[in-house]
């Protein structure tokens, strides 16, 4: 019994790998854009892990300018001087260290931060409802920079356009290169049968005489 076997074309493996690579970084940018329509006061985040870019360099050195951080969501309770929280103030995110902590009027903590870089503490107090969590030092550095170039107009046809469009031109050369080589083979193997039943032709009418003759014998 023959084994059926697939040929594995290179289009189909680029093709499964680019799913492989966009489809987990879609599905995420889709988490994060409904988590910010659905809490639109807070940071938007995929299982507790939301994601931030440093603009400043108020951290400086810790955490440098244009770094990707990741802030994990914690219980406010559990702070405490040093830990480096991100909280936000007027729509804008800020990570800076706890150097203290007091009591407000309405028996809630508040938090008195400072970032590394800074030689005075943040005018306001943070409250509670303000963190959106605590950053245990994980960043990538010059992440954040990347992303922010991506997400200009020439960034997206940089990255985004012309990668696809490249990959669709390579594809569609890739299944025409691929065409032109089945008609070859087809038109090879056609000679090739072509050949064969020629072949098979000449040696019965070189093998074939006149009826009766084989049975001829002859007389001196």
């Amino acid at each position: 019994m023959e084994k059926e076997t697939r040929r594995i074309s290179l289009p189909g493996v680029t093709g499964a790998v680019l799913c492989m690579a966009f489809i987990p970084i879609i599905l995420i940018n889709l988490v994060l854009i409904a988590s910010s329509y659905i809490n639109p006061g807070e940071l938007p985040g995929v299982l507790g892990i939301k994601p931030a870019v440093v603009m400043s360099g108020s951290m400086e050195p810790v955490i440098e300018t244009g770094d990707m951080i990741f802030i994990r969501s914690t219980d406010p309770g559990t702070l405490k001087e040093g830990d480096v929280i991100c909280y936000l103030l007027s729509g804008k995110a800020i990570t800076h260290r706890i150097v203290g902590v007091t009591t407000g009027e309405d028996g809630q903590p508040r938090y008195i931060t400072r970032g590394d870089a800074n030689n005075a503490e943040d005018r306001m107090p943070v409250t509670s409802e303000q963190v959106q969590g605590i950053w245990n030092g994980g960043r990538i550095p010059g992440l954040g920079h990347k992303i922010m170039a991506i997400q200009t107009p020439m960034g997206m046809v940089l990255t985004i356009l012309c990668p696809l469009l490249l990959y669709i031109i390579i594809d569609i050369w890739l299944r025409r290169r691929a065409d032109r080589q089945q008609m070859m083979q087809a038109v090879m193997e056609k000679a090739r049968l072509e050949a064969e039943i020629k072949a098979m032709k000449q040696q019965l009418e070189s093998g074939s005489g006149t009826p009766g003759d084989e049975g001829k014998t002859s007389r001196s």
